[in-house]
Order: C-alpha cells, then sequence, then structure tokens
C-alpha cells in the first residue's frame, strides 16, 4: 500500500458556542487512519469532544496540491 495525501474538511464546535471551519491535510493510508488522525489532533488541540467534530469531505489530493509544509518536504525527499 502507498501512503496518499487526504484532505479532511469540516467544522469544529468551540468552547465559546461558534462554529469554526478547518481544512486538514493529512498523509495516511485509508480514509479511516486520516480520520482518526484528525479528531486526535482537533480534539487535544481545542480540548473539545469528538461529538463537536463535523466533518464535511474527505478526498485524496495530489502532492502539489497540499498546503502543509511537512508534506510538502516529505514528498519532495521521496522523488
Amino acid at each position: 500500500m502507498s501512503v496518499k495525501i487526504y484532505r479532511v474538511e469540516g467544522k469544529i464546535l468551540l468552547r465559546s458556542g461558534t462554529w469554526q471551519k478547518f481544512v486538514i491535510d493529512v498523509p495516511a493510508l485509508k480514509p479511516e487512519h486520516a480520520l482518526e488522525r484528525v479528531f486526535s489532533s482537533i480534539t487535544g488541540l481545542h480540548k473539545i469532544k469528538r461529538a463537536h467534530v463535523r466533518v464535511k469531505s474527505i478526498k485524496v489530493i495530489s502532492p502539489e496540491e497540499t498546503k502543509n509544509p511537512l508534506i510538502m518536504h516529505i514528498m519532495e525527499m521521496k522523488t
């Protein structure tokens, strides 16, 4: 299996009661792994429950489309 880059889009309910949109690019083998990684990072960072995270879409993107500098650097090293 090869690692793909997934773009996860959605929104989170902040402690202030407002909804905040997010777009996160993560490398993963499966969409389920990408989703778990997003849940883990958002809930840990904002100290919220998973029930307060709403995922709108998960899609595979090419390495050139990502805005994450770490992923860009890793993909440059592979080539």
